[in-house]
């Protein structure tokens, strides 16, 4: 059995599939510090830490660790397409490896082209935050 489509299906199909595509290929590609900012969650190796990346380049870190409950204030630059270092102030997580001169950093990544996610170094294998989608 064999389904004929007719031209103006194929005109119609692409009308709609073209900018569905461009609409993704946008989300998808946006890096930008407004796109990465919200609130991510790591938890794990007997941690919880809850990061707060502002637009403006700024950053909340509330860790529990041991017991106690530690929050710090700093900067975040965002570097290259998808990669992220963070100022002296961000409290390292077990199992993070830092710059040679002690600078947090790691690198975002988007499941899909829309749910973003931030890995510490050592990439790929470092504690990953994952962005949470509602307040």
């Amino acid at each position: 059995m064999t389904i004929r489509i007719s031209r103006w299906m194929k005109v119609v199909l692409l009308l709609l599939v073209l900018p569905i595509a461009w609409g993704w290929y946008v989300v998808a590609a946006d890096y930008d510090y407004s796109a990465l900012s919200g609130t991510y969650v790591f938890s794990g190796g007997g941690e919880k830490c809850i990061l707060r990346l502002e637009p403006n380049e700024t950053f909340t870190q509330i860790l529990s660790r041991d017991g106690k409950t530690s929050s710090v204030q700093g900067s975040w630059h965002r570097y290259g397409e998808a990669h992220v270092s963070f100022s002296a102030e961000f409290i390292p997580l077990v199992g993070e490896d830092l710059k040679p001169l002690g600078a947090p950093h790691g690198q975002f990544d988007k499941t899909f082209g829309f749910f973003p996610s931030l890995t510490l170094a050592p990439l790929p294998d470092g504690p990953t935050f994952r962005k949470k989608l509602f307040r």
